[in-house]
């Protein structure tokens, strides 16, 4: 299993703050770098001051990318609530056109996922398909299967490989039955949850990678990860082992 690894932390106000954030993650960079760890790294607009001041969070965003990529660590883009898509996948495309990699979270409960998933293939982006943790304009459990499975497809019918992070069994099951190639696709999880399954799939060859956050700013991760398990039991339904 490979690891993401996510700096916890909440809106930076200041623009000294964001420039801390960014300090830890070439830090980060480069603890991943010199002990060899199988690791890529995840990075949230509003921690770079995402809702302050637009240009200097590219810049700062785009400084990372270009640390990672020196050293050959994976970058990634996490996704958070609607009013940061738009930053974040002009991110993506900023370093993408300057020829540096980068994986890109999409939600599936948001309407305008299909759009973004055309436009985040055609500059170059791998996708990271999800859910979504944050408040989406499709709400009913049922249409966001249906929504996640047609994002899936979309992105299949393009032939490029891809990632899905998900903890429900249905959309395991249908996803390891629809794609069985086992070089195309790879699987996320959350630190903590399905440890069976994901063991389980690393040892018979699936791509596996566990979503690893840490730091002291943990009570808005903690908060939509209990919000996630009591909607699942609401329902009567539960996460994967």
């Amino acid at each position: 299993m490979t690891c993401i690894l996510d700096i916890l932390g909440r809106y930076s106000r200041q623009e000294s703050d964001a420039r801390n954030v960014h300090d830890s993650y070439v830090s980060l960079i480069g603890d991943i770098s010199k002990n060899g760890l199988r690791a890529s790294i995840t990075v949230k607009p509003s921690t770079l001051g995402g809702t302050l001041h637009r240009e200097n969070t590219m810049r700062l965003a785009r400084s990372i990318c270009e640390k990672a990529a020196s050293k050959k660590v994976p970058f990634e883009l996490y996704m958070e609530g609607q009013r940061m898509v738009d930053l974040t996948l002009g991110i993506a495309v900023d370093c993408l056109q300057s020829g540096l990699p980068v994986t890109v979270t999409l939600q599936a409960y948001l309407r305008r996922t299909g759009q973004d998933i055309d436009a985040m293939l055609d500059a170059g982006a791998r996708i990271r398909l999800v859910k979504g943790a944050y408040t989406g304009d499709i709400s009913d459990f049922n249409m966001i299967q249906e929504a996640f499975k047609d994002a899936a497809e979309q992105i299949i019918e393009q032939d490029i490989p891809f990632c899905i992070a998900t903890h429900d069994p249905d959309l395991l099951r249908w996803a390891m039955n629809r794609i069985p190639d086992r070089d195309f696709i790879e699987y996320s999880f959350l630190k903590g949850l399905a440890n069976e399954t994901k063991e389980m799939m690393a040892f018979e060859g699936w791509k596996v990678s566990e979503y690893v956050p840490y730091g002291n700013a943990k009570e808005g991760y903690e908060t939509r990860r209990r919000t996630y398990l009591a909607k699942l039991e609401e329902l009567g339904r539960s996460p994967l082992p």
